[in-house]
């Protein structure tokens, strides 16, 4: 697989190699010295199930879980969902609780990385960053939720598609651990060491004006066939 650097004033194509079995090894320390259970309580209309999809995690990471029917719900699930499906969403607010296993989010890298993902080079290089504390976004949280269950109410069939996502979207960073201070410090030199698994070939160059000129011309072309349905052709001719 390749990755693109900016190293300013030129981009750097290099072919890149893996040391799977060094993160590999790497992976399990994660999990066995920064992986832990955290446990949540709220009440919403859509349960955790849901994020976890959104955010692409794997149901087997919660456990101790319960749900608890409020005013205005009565636990039945959405018509639409196979009977005994739990990752549907009941019909009506829920009281959820439950114990989720939260995987270090390097982890979580490593796996991405294993997969073919450069992107996450960029953030290996960043290194680690402290996010919100999730205690402290209780009253957001609620907010959310309550915008939330009136759009449910309000449109249950002619959902406005676009303010549930992005109301979705935003409930669901809620559901990314924060790391400690201390969790940092340890998990530091871990960012090297998984750099150091990442091998580098630099097989291109091309300077930035160059591709800045490319993006300009692009975009012009673009615009000058807008409307006529014949851009993408001419893209594949050239």
């Amino acid at each position: 697989m390749y990755y693109v650097e900016d190293q300013d004033p030129i981009l750097v194509k290099q072919e890149v190699n893996l040391d799977e079995t060094a993160l590999k090894k790497l992976y399990q320390e994660l999990l066995l010295k920064f992986g832990r259970y955290v446990h949540r309580a709220y009440d919403s209309a859509i349960g955790p199930y849901h994020f976890q999809k959104s955010l692409g995690e794997d149901f087997k990471y919660i456990k101790n879980y319960s749900e608890t029917p409020l005013s205005g719900g009565d636990g039945r699930r959405d018509p639409s969902s196979v009977e005994g499906d739990v990752t549907r969403e009941p019909l009506g607010k829920m009281h959820y609780e439950y114990d989720e296993y939260v995987i270090p989010e390097l982890a979580k890298w490593i796996t991405r990385l294993l997969e073919g993902d450069v992107s996450v080079i960029d953030e290996l290089k960043k290194g680690p960053v402290v996010k919100g504390s999730l205690t402290g976004s209780e009253e957001e949280q609620r907010r959310l939720h309550r915008e939330l269950q009136d759009l449910l109410n309000s449109a249950p069939t002619n959902m406005d598609a676009d303010k549930f996502r992005q109301l979705t979207e935003q409930i669901s960073r809620f559901y990314l651990e924060e790391t400690d201070e201390e969790d940092l410090k340890e998990q530091q030199e871990y960012y090297g060491k998984v750099l150091a698994c990442i091998h580098f070939k630099s097989v291109k160059t091309l300077y930035k004006d160059k591709w800045n000129e490319l993006r300009r011309v692009y975009k012009d072309v673009k615009e000058f066939y807008e409307g006529t349905g014949q851009f993408e052709d001419k893209m594949k001719n050239l």
